[in-house]
């Protein structure tokens, strides 16, 4: 899902609801957990695919490690992953599609914060922060 496409309102919505009950839940609240459960089941694809996305959030926590608090590099690794995405999976992508242009995303994006924090490791007299090699390596 790019994130130049807003969330419809109805699934913003609905995934606020559930983050609710989820917390309510991850207290020990065992009559929250079962009503997640069945508000889970009741929603659209659309929420559950949002709610369930953990390759998403992978990307994102890792965009978020090599821009080492620098939010101009930041902003621009979200933009790259949602660009790289809809590349890759093309326009009406299948699910296999889109299930595979998700993994190359990810793929890249791992790699490549590896290959930043390689390089700090060989650089004498440099502090370690991810964006300043980053930056000079593009």
């Amino acid at each position: 899902m790019s994130r130049k496409l807003e969330l419809p309102k109805d699934v913003s919505e609905r995934l606020e609801e559930l983050e609710k009950l989820s917390k309510k839940a991850e207290g020990g609240d065992k009559e929250a957990r079962r009503e997640l459960r069945r508000a889970v089941k009741r929603s659209a694809p659309e929420v559950i695919d949002r709610a369930s996305d953990i390759a998403r959030t992978g990307q994102r926590a890792l965009a978020r490690t090599a821009a080492a608090n620098d939010p101009l590099i930041e902003e621009a690794l979200y933009a790259k992953l949602d660009a790289m995405k809809a590349e890759i999976a093309g326009e009406d992508p299948t699910p296999l599609e889109a299930l595979l242009s998700e993994r190359i995303v990810s793929c890249w994006m791992l790699t490549t914060l590896f290959e930043v924090l390689m390089a700090g490791q060989f650089i004498r007299g440099q502090t370690h922060r991810v964006s300043r090699l980053y930056t000079s390596y593009r």
